[in-house]
């Protein structure tokens, strides 16, 4: 799970800048548990002691979108808006972004600049990931004008995102690159990986290799530049420090083909208002907009209104090199570890760095806080040379206030990762023996919603989502490059197909982002691997000052209590028992081989995995499941049967209508060329939404 990983439950392979709402940049961090103001400002100290250390060791232009931006200033901001989301106040209505105009409003805008060189069939807005859905569109069709804005410089960042070989054969696919080119951009290959889970304090538990699953270490930084000269010798526009400030969507649709007065009607497209590096005005007109800009993007927020997400996953850490880590196996990785049970975090007010001064009125006051966290961690070989070692510790929580900052987390992170990887020394040891060489650190705040994928309003038409923006990734993974790949082979030909046919209006388009049933089931995971923020201290002084009405919410925690974790012995453990248990069965189901657990591990839920996983569980180990009972609450448990027998139902369906030829045989049973197109649409849902894609891979 990592800005640098490719999605699993593990990992994700590019984060997403999360400025608005919730944010993903890359920094280095607080070292030592703060226990104290002065341990606090020992804290700090030694923090951007490691800052300046990472920052010698980068140069050139700083690269956007995916991955954030590397500054220390950035963690502040960065807990600054994650103390907001926690806050219990009711969140703000976000920007009108997108605004459904009239035709004369849109003639308006669209007359700053009547240039036709203005006027494209697509603009995909965010260029990190962005870049390859272009590219795929116009490999495909070369007549399609297009144009990728990003904000920043059109860069990839000078690390690691870790994939599956298997996965990167969609760029090929879809004519983004060659092989040859791929392979000119791996920078490594390793194997095993471990999935591995302690049990209990005494060591014991559950672990077992896994073979080619975020085993390449491919260089964005070479991927981008490589998916950049196809897309411009192709003929598209890359518009690069160009910022989007608003999009016009014209009131009512109109297609184009039976049109031929297309500059004049300004139906026919949307039009963009940006700004350039120079701060001038740039009017931009496309038939199609495409968000790839990630899950901070300014119109999947309006799109979801003023709502908190429902889960997150907190993560910290990143690359640093040291003498200490000569003698650990670089043939392999961690893809999802636990060392330890649910631990109780403090989130004091002394911990806390915001960048306003307190005497700003935007400055955020933060309560002493506990919570019960339960940590992960994973670890990758580095690029960088075999001295050097990517490790990430990363925790699923709520948005409650009592859960830790970022700044805390890193804390634990320092305080943990000596024991994670057998260093004989602190962190702090190292870096005043002068024996710690940092790299890059990244930290990151990833929104996870119950209803996603997102769903634009109705009259929001000529306006699609790809990658994080559109929420298509699992709760369990952070996205990114490997959910953009996963699903490109399913929407890049649904765009094409719309563009061609002019199906732009919202009711067409909405098909490309459809419910997936198997994706929605992994909540309940996400929810049994959180651990609740009440502790035996904090429950106890909770209650004696609650308040006599209590909300909805309130009353069903109080009808269904989460029993605490870190404060007893009997559930310290509970969810690493459930993983190990679950994954074991799992495992079982082929004898050993991981066929069922290899597809789960990759955001590619199965009926026979999680069904057969589950069902072990229930038979091996029955008393564990009253626990989880307790643990998960009957709501995840209502949604989660729900969607099981959805994703059933489509795996039945998926059997008889796999195959492109059946996929068209059944379109071809619809009278209109418009629900033929739907129809299609609904097919590939079924197919994916089963996990029925794992074998195209």
């Amino acid at each position: 799970s990592s800005s640098s990983s490719s999605s699993s439950p593990a990992s994700s392979s590019s984060s997403s800048s999360v400025v608005r709402s919730i944010l993903t940049e890359e920094v280095v961090a607080d070292t030592t548990p703060a226990k104290s103001s002065e341990s606090c400002c020992s804290s700090s100290s030694l923090t951007k002691r490691l800052f300046e250390l990472a920052d010698k060791q980068k140069g050139g232009s700083a690269a956007q979108g995916a991955g954030g931006t590397t500054s220390y200033q950035g963690l502040l901001f960065a807990d600054w808006n994650w103390a907001k989301l926690r806050s219990p106040l009711p969140p703000k209505s976000p920007k009108k972004f997108v605004q459904v105009s009239s035709s004369s409003n849109a003639a308006a805008a669209a007359t700053a600049d009547d240039d036709d060189g203005d006027c494209y069939d697509v603009v995909v807005c965010g260029g990190t990931l962005g870049i390859f859905t272009a590219t795929a569109l116009l490999a495909r069709d070369s007549s399609l004008k297009i144009a990728v804005l990003e904000r920043g410089p059109l860069l990839g960042r000078d690390q690691d995102w870790n994939i599956a070989r298997s996965e990167l054969a969609a760029l090929v696919e879809l004519g983004i690159m060659a092989q040859q080119e791929i392979e000119e951009c791996i920078e490594l290959e390793f194997n095993p990986m471990r999935v591995g889970f302690k049990t209990s304090s005494d060591g014991s538990g559950f672990s077992t290799p896994v073979n080619d699953v975020l085993n390449i270490g491919i260089s964005p930084k070479k991927l981008i530049a490589t998916a950049r000269k196809k897309f411009e010798d192709l003929g598209g526009t890359v518009l690069e420090k160009v910022s989007l400030s608003s999009i016009l969507i014209p009131e009512n649709y109109e297609g184009e083909l039976d049109n031929t007065k297309k500059e004049k009607n300004t139906n026919n497209f949307a039009v963009l208002q940006c700004t350039d590096s120079q701060k001038q005005n740039l009017v931009l007109r496309s038939r199609l907009v495409v968000d790839a800009m990630g899950s901070g993007s300014p119109i999947a927020a309006q799109a979801r209104g003023p709502k908190k997400p429902d889960g997150v996953c907190l993560v910290v850490g990143g690359s640093m090199a040291t003498d200490q880590f000569k003698d650990l196996n670089s043939d392999g990785g961690d893809l999802i570890y636990t060392m330890n049970g649910a631990i109780e975090v403090p989130t004091l007010a002394t911990d806390q760095q915001y960048p306003f001064p307190p005497s700003s009125p935007n400055y955020i006051q933060t309560p002493n806080k506990t919570s019960e966290i339960q940590l992960f961690w994973e670890a990758f070989p580095s690029s960088a040379g075999p001295s050097y070692r990517t490790t990430y510790m990363f925790a699923y929580m709520d948005t409650q206030q009592q859960r830790p900052s970022l700044q805390r987390l890193f804390q634990e992170y320092w305080r943990l990762l000596p024991e994670y990887q057998n260093l004989d020394h602190s962190i702090e040891e190292l870096v005043d023996m002068g024996k710690i060489t940092p790299k890059r650190f990244l930290y990151a705040v990833f929104p996870t919603y119950t209803d996603s994928p997102i769903q634009y309003p109705n009259n929001w038409h000529r306006l699609v989502s790809v990658g994080d923006a559109s929420g298509i990734q699992s709760p369990l993974s952070f996205g990114g490059f490997g959910a953009l790949l996963r699903h490109m082979p399913r929407i890049i030909p649904g765009i094409e197909d719309a563009l061609a046919k002019d199906y732009l209006d919202h009711s067409s388009l909405k098909g490309l982002n459809p419910y997936l049933p198997n994706l929605a089931s992994t909540w309940m995971m996400q929810t049994s691997m959180s651990a609740p923020v009440v502790s035996s201290s904090s429950s106890s002084s909770s209650s004696s000052s609650s308040s006599p009405s209590l909300s909805s919410s309130s009353l069903y925690d109080a009808m269904f209590p989460k029993p605490s974790l870190a404060s007893s012995s009997e559930y310290e453990y509970l969810i690493p028992n459930i993983l190990a248990t679950t994954f074991e069965q799992m495992l079982l189901l082929d004898g050993g081989k991981g066929e069922s657990l290899k597809p789960f591990l990759q955001d590619v839920v199965q009926p026979k995995g999680l069904l057969g996983g589950l069902l072990g569980v229930v038979v091996t180990c029955p008393s564990i499941v009253p626990k989880i009972l307790q643990h998960v609450g009957p709501k995840p448990i209502i949604k989660w049967v729900g969607d099981v027998a959805a994703m059933v139902s489509y795996a039945a369906v998926n059997t008889f209508t796999n195959t492109n030829e059946a996929k068209n045989k059944v379109a071809s049973w619809f009278k209109t060329e418009p629900v033929r197109f739907r129809a299609r649409q609904a097919l590939d849902a079924i197919k994916y939404g089963s996990g029925g894609d794992f074998n195209d891979h």
